[in-house]
């Protein structure tokens, strides 16, 4: 409360019409019964234009006594009015109780003296808080930081009065945005969030004990923060800076002051009880892997990005926001909130730090109390289980095959030791395959090596009659013989497409064959070769490169390579692979076996299953590494869908397009698996002879096969515009290589400069690819 001496002085500055009232947050009392007071009141009175009065004291008696005597709302009025007569006790109404005045909106109100005051104010509490609950809570001392969810928490706590003393700390001021979710006037726009806490608080209830730290939460003054005047009972964190997160925290536990945090998405409560648990981590242990001296350093979203989702997780987040962290940057600038959640935030946390307080509720951990769960429609749409795969075949059923079909081996082939077979078999192995699925299968008998396509594991949305398995099948042909011949074996071999696609090509060998300089240099490449999707600065490739790369991709026959250089025409093939990058989530079917079939989320997955492509081979940045993982879940791809988003996600795209070398084709004359094959060759020996010259490629495959699927097959089941975008892109990507009707397209890539990626899609034992059967 003012003390006498300075308050008329206070009066005159504050009725002064050129002084600052921007950061005035304490309103000023006036008890009637001090003359010094009575007279400051009066000058308030006579000096300030346009001050509004308000004087309910009658009724805020009345409310006391039906308080103090519940009894008395069931006798006659006369007797209610007399007990207000009574308590004034003959003295004037004006001066009973204080008189408020609150600058910031020239407001003088009339008000009980503060135990009445409080004896109201809290009346319907009872008794979900008691009285001695009630005196309890008026002697602690709460810390909020951050004021979106943390203005709904202050004002709750303040409602409620479960405080003797609030500390409030944010450095900003209002913008227009944040009054989507911060319960206020525009009329307060540009000021200082704590002040405009401050202000409602004191608006609420004057005698509350409210202390703000304007400029946020800094090194400097966190000490101040959790101990000044006492140390906090109870800290409650709703800042946006992670390393004041982490070092609050860790200062919090130093002192044994308990934490509690809201999330604002899915309900989230963080709870730490640093009081009752001292060894306890930060946390929960979630940022233990980080350095947190070094965030402060950080410039960059993509650095700082591990810190932030080590606090906020990924996969356990809304849908709608999972959806909303890949448009950040494409159609949104920042996370959003909304007024619901962080009201309903604020009152769970008011809630839990009373229970926190009174020694209610012990439990540490993080908690979910999400309303999308638990109010929900019956039929509620599940997501769609992982697809099966069939069986594979097994050693007995090729067995059975080969005896049937009555192979004979040629004349002059040789018997091949085992080991010389594995090393063929592995170097084949190396080959890539969409999704690295390596879908083939190796059988040696009577001196026949067999090679065939394992069904099984081909059996994806994107791999229209084995198209897809077809190319990386010729790859794995190609490596076979490039190996054969480094070993100095002559390879007699066919393709059998009358047993396709079971049965895809036996091969023979026979000693004495000596490699050209070209095998010898292709087969040293086996183990070098991989795929790159980084994103590097754009570098130049010479065209004599590029031409010397088309001459050993047409050493197949009827393999053409086709270079696209121009950055327009690039960035047009970009669009065409963006659409339908994203065309690929939104169907269901092809998203669930990106999602279950080719992408491996841990290394344990990768170990476990030996194929697909782990996560951490994708060379991502830490952004682009979070938002795959935010596509997991089918119902943000549904959110997506449904607001015609995904720019964030097509962005990725963009920059590996534009950061290219060039674009390159290869095309064979005609669509056959036979054709797809010698073009999977054609592919591998690109890609090992560029792989030679330090260079990097990256398949981008995807729209060659919605082409087949929308053009062909003519059974995508997508709406007719997406079908008309589609054949309007196929178009487009002829009209850019210069395609003719009877040229198929086989295999698109990146080609670019940059170091080689340090991680390698797995691969699986022998023992998974290949037998050896009974002669």
């Amino acid at each position: 409360m003012q003390s006498k001496s300075s308050l008329a002085l206070k009066i005159a500055q504050l009725v002064d019409q050129t002084q600052e009232l921007k950061n005035v947050c304490k309103p000023l009392f006036f008890k009637l019964i001090h003359p010094e007071q009575k007279r400051a009141f009066k000058l308030l009175l006579q000096t300030k234009e346009n001050l509004q009065v308000f004087d309910h004291i009658y009724s805020q008696v009345e409310e006391l006594i039906k308080c103090l005597q519940p009894t008395i709302v069931f006798s006659p009025p006369s007797a209610l009015a007399k007990a207000v007569e009574n308590q004034f006790q003959g003295n004037s109404s004006d001066e009973y109780g204080v008189w408020v005045y609150y600058p910031w909106c020239a407001k003088l109100v009339h008000l009980l003296d503060e135990n009445e005051f409080t004896i109201v104010r809290t009346n319907r509490n009872k008794h979900k808080i008691t009285a001695s609950e009630q005196d309890q809570l008026a002697n602690k001392k709460i810390g909020v930081m951050g004021l979106s969810v943390g203005q709904s928490v202050s004002l709750t706590l303040a409602m409620e009065r479960s405080f003797g003393e609030l500390r409030i700390a944010d450095f900003d001021e209002l913008d227009l945005s944040n009054i989507n979710r911060i319960r206020t006037g525009v009329q307060n726009l540009k000021i200082k969030k704590t002040v405009i806490v401050a202000r409602e608080i004191a608006e609420i209830d004057p005698f509350l004990k409210v202390v703000c730290f304007d400029e946020g939460i800094t090194a400097d003054n966190l000490g101040e923060f959790l101990e000044g005047n006492g140390k906090l009972d109870l800290l409650i964190d709703e800042c946006d800076s992670f390393d004041i997160k982490i070092n609050s925290r860790k200062k919090a536990k130093s002192l044994g002051i308990p934490v509690l945090m809201e999330g604002s998405d899915r309900g989230t409560i963080d709870i730490e009880r640093f009081d009752l648990e001292p060894e306890r981590l930060v946390l929960h242990g979630m940022v233990e892997h980080l350095d947190m001296e070094k965030y402060s350093t950080l410039t960059t979203m993509d650095e700082q990005i591990p810190y932030i989702t080590a606090v906020t997780g990924v996969e356990t987040l809304s849908p709608r926001m999972k959806g909303s962290a890949i448009e950040i940057m494409s159609t949104i600038s920042t996370w959003p909130q909304l007024a619901s959640a962080v009201t309903y935030g604020g009152g769970i946390t008011a809630d839990v730090a009373r229970k926190i307080l009174l020694g209610n509720l012990s439990i540490s951990g993080r908690f979910f109390l999400d309303l999308d769960e638990l109010i929900t429609d019956t039929l509620k749409k599940e997501e769609k289980p992982a697809p099966k795969s069939s069986p594979l075949i097994t050693t007995k059923e090729i067995q059975d095959f080969i005896t049937d079909k009555a192979f004979l081996s040629p004349e002059n082939s040789e018997e091949i030791p085992e080991t010389m077979l594995i090393a063929l078999v592995n170097d084949a192995n190396k080959a890539p395959s969409g999704g690295n699925n390596q879908p083939w299968r190796f059988h040696y008998q009577n001196r026949l090596l067999h090679l065939f396509l394992e069904e099984s594991v081909a059996q994806a949305y994107l791999d229209p009659a084995y198209i897809s398995s077809y190319v990386s099948i010729g790859a794995a042909i190609e490596n076979l013989l490039l190996s054969a011949a480094n070993h100095n074996l002559k390879v007699n071999w066919e393709l059998t497409p009358d047993l396709a696609p079971r049965h895809i090509a036996w091969f023979s060998f026979s000693s004495g064959y000596e490699p050209t300089n070209e095998e010898t240099h292709l087969a040293a490449q086996i183990e070098a070769r991989h795929t790159n999707r980084k994103v590097s600065a754009k570098q130049i490739v010479e065209p004599a490169t590029l031409l010397e790369l088309a001459k050993v991709t047409s050493s197949i026959k009827g393999a053409q390579l086709k270079w696209i250089t121009d950055p327009a025409k690039i960035h047009s093939l970009a669009d065409i692979a963006a659409y339908t990058d994203l065309l690929r989530m939104f169907i269901p079917e092809a998203h669930a076996d990106f999602i279950h079939k080719e992408m491996r989320w841990s290394l344990a997955e990768v170990d476990q299953t030996q194929d697909g492509i782990g996560i951490h081979t994708l060379d991502l940045n830490n952004n682009d590494h979070v938002g795959i993982r935010l596509i997991k879940d089918r119902r943000t791809i549904d959110f997506l869908q449904q607001i015609n988003g995904g720019n964030g996600y097509k962005r990725l795209t963009l920059q590996q397009f534009m950061s290219s070398s060039a674009i390159g084709l290869i095309t064979m004359p005609k669509s056959s698996s036979t054709a797809m094959i010698d073009g999977g060759r054609a592919a591998e020996k690109l890609w090992l002879a560029s792989t030679g010259l330090n260079l990097q490629i990256h398949p981008v495959n995807v729209a060659l096969l919605f082409f087949y699927k929308n053009s062909i097959e003519q059974a995508l089941n997508i709406p007719q515009d997406d079908k008309a975008d589609l054949t309007q892109m196929e178009q487009t990507f002829n009209s850019i290589f210069e395609n003719n009707e009877h040229e198929t397209a086989v295999f698109m890539f990146r080609l670019f400069k940059a170091s080689p990626s340090p991680e390698r899609t797995i691969r699986k034992s022998t023992a998974k690819i290949f037998s050896i059967g009974r002669a």
